[in-house]
Parts: C-alpha cells; sequence; structure tokens
C-alpha cells in the first residue's frame, strides 16, 4: 500500500514531538532514545513504499534529524552543560550509522536514479550533518560564569 506525503509527514511529526516531550519530561530518556528515533524515522522515509526519490529521502532523513537535535537541545529537561551537549552528540552518532547504512539500501534498491545522482544525494548526507553541526552546535546550551 502506497503511502502518501501526508501520512508520512504526520508520522514523522508524531514520532519528533513524542521524543522531545518524553526529554523534556523524563530528562535522559529522551536523549538516550535519540539513535531509536532516528533509525525508526529513517526506516519510515526509506522502506515505506512512496514516490521520494533519494535525493528528496535524504533531504527528509536530514531534516527530521536536524529538528530532533534542535528540539533536543531546547527543550530537554537538565541544566543544560557541556557534558549533556556531549551525550547529545554521542547518541546523535550513534544513530547515523544504522540511518546511513539505511539510506545506502534504499539507494541500491531505487532503480530509477542515475548512478551519479545516487552518490551525489549519498556524499551530501553527511555534508548536510558537518554543516548542522558546525551551525547548531551550541544551541540551548547555558554557560555558568
Amino acid at each position: 500500500m502506497k503511502t502518501n506525503g501526508l501520512t508520512l509527514g504526520g508520522k514523522l511529526i508524531g514520532i519528533l514531538f513524542f521524543n522531545i516531550l518524553v526529554g523534556h519530561y523524563f530528562p535522559p530518556t529522551g536523549i538516550f532514545s535519540i539513535p531509536i528515533v532516528i533509525s525508526l524515522a529513517t526506516g519510515l522515509i526509506v522502506f515505506n513504499d512512496n514516490d521520494l526519490t533519494i535525493f528528496q529521502q535524504i533531504l527528509l532523513v536530514y531534516g527530521f534529524i536536524a529538528l530532533n537535535d534542535i528540539g533536543t537541545k531546547l527543550f530537554a529537561g537538565g541544566i543544560h552543560d557541556w557534558q549533556g551537549l556531549g551525550w547529545i552528540h554521542a547518541m546523535l552518532f550513534a544513530s547515523l550509522i544504522p540511518c546511513f547504512i539505511m539510506l545506502v539500501i534504499g539507494a541500491f534498491r531505487d532503480k530509477t536514479t542515475s548512478v551519479n545522482m545516487k552518490v551525489l544525494s549519498l556524499s551530501l548526507f553527511p555534508l548536510l550533518i558537518y554543516v548542522h553541526l558546525v551551525l547548531f552546535v551550541e544551541v540551548g546550551l547555558v554557560t555558568h560564569d
């Protein structure tokens, strides 16, 4: 059965809000569930029967990761110090490994996209994550003097 964009978007937004709320009210749980949440969202995007190209899938996965990362950094419980930021980044990097593997599998399964576009799309993903971390590394960080 085909999944339309509205259904997929609703599921992703639901997962995102649920994880941010869990992180806010049950502080360490939201951070430690980041690999599960990102893997679940990536699986929904890549392995659902939809009409998204690999390029669109990578942009959607990155958008979910970025919103989850920013939401966790802003609204997770705790004192928002460097140690918490380290744990958030550790969980983020732990989730990027299965996420990228799923994206590669999705690229191999896509028979309509050219090999050049697949390689370009897959190489864009680490670049997007790098730019995100450069721009948003200290979001939500509270410095104590």
